[in-house]
């Protein structure tokens, strides 16, 4: 029983009934399954399907910082973790030779032990339920100005039984920076709670136009997508709100916006309507 109000005066006591807590949701037992569709952008506009990709660990690296006064934790954090990776594969596109620093100089001819070049890398994650199976929804992961070391090659002669050789390359990542968050180089779309819509424009983007889109914009896809709203504060003064590709700030206290549902009334007025 519940200590009467005398006892603990400051607690709630009796607090609102809610709809408890429910193992039994098949929709909510949920699993990750695989990694496919993995692409490479390189900064010359050439692109390249990574088919032999068999892994990707995603390794944070951050800290934790626990003081103590009088032999009792008084403080406990944890810092933000910057994005490190491992990428396991069969074999790489020829494209990524010159990400390795192993470029091809002539037809065939490939030099090891250079520079190695920077890269944008998407891939994509499968998220399964008890109830709908392995199809259930997916993440899309974007990583950004990432560079790749290779591991240690190990080549072994055949025998009876044919083996796979496993390559592993570790990235390292310069972060990319969304206005009002810390940067970041890894950026995950989970289509489980996307406009349907929105999901084919994102695959749109990454796998038709085939380029790797900045943050932003997929912050503005996300929420505005190509809608452009007005909102009248009904003392001659209004509010628009769109993405940045129809809404362009000057910086010198004028705006463009563009693609807007207008209306020319005559003498310098206009009628403004929502962008659907």
């Amino acid at each position: 029983m519940y200590p009467g109000p005398s006892v603990y005066p400051d607690l709630l006591l009796y607090p609102a009934a809610n709809d408890g807590v429910n193992w039994g949701d098949p929709d909510q037992r949920l699993y990750t399954s695989g990694v496919d569709r993995g692409v490479l952008y390189f900064d010359d506009n050439v692109v390249a399907p990574w088919n032999g990709l068999i892994g990707v660990d995603e390794i944070g690296e951050g800290g934790s910082s626990v003081l103590y006064r009088d032999g009792v934790i008084y403080y406990a954090d944890v810092e933000p973790q910057d994005f490190k990776a491992q990428v396991k594969a069969y074999m790489w596109p020829d494209e990524f030779s010159t990400a390795l620093g192993i470029p091809e100089v002539a037809e065939g001819l490939y030099v090891d032990g250079q520079k190695p070049r920077r890269f944008d890398f998407s891939y994509r994650t499968l998220i399964g339920s008890g109830a709908r199976g392995d199809r259930f929804g997916h993440q899309i992961h974007l990583v950004y100005n990432a560079k790749a070391s290779l591991g240690t090659r190990s080549r072994k002669t055949r025998s009876n039984t044919v083996s796979l050789d496993e390559f592993t390359f570790d990235l390292v990542c310069v972060p990319v920076k969304l206005p009002g968050f810390r940067p970041s180089a890894h950026y995950i779309l989970d289509t489980r709670t996307m406009d349907t819509s929105s999901v084919a424009e994102l695959e749109q983007i990454l796998y038709s136009e085939a380029r790797m889109p900045q943050p932003i914009e997929l912050y503005d896809l996300l929420n505005f997508g190509d809608t452009i709203t007005f909102i009248d504060h009904g003392d001659g003064t209004w509010t628009a709100r769109g993405s940045r590709e129809n809404i362009v700030d000057y910086g010198n206290g004028t705006w463009y916006i563009k693609n807007v549902n207008g209306t020319d009334d005559g003498g310098g007025e206009f009628t403004l309507q929502d962008t659907p």
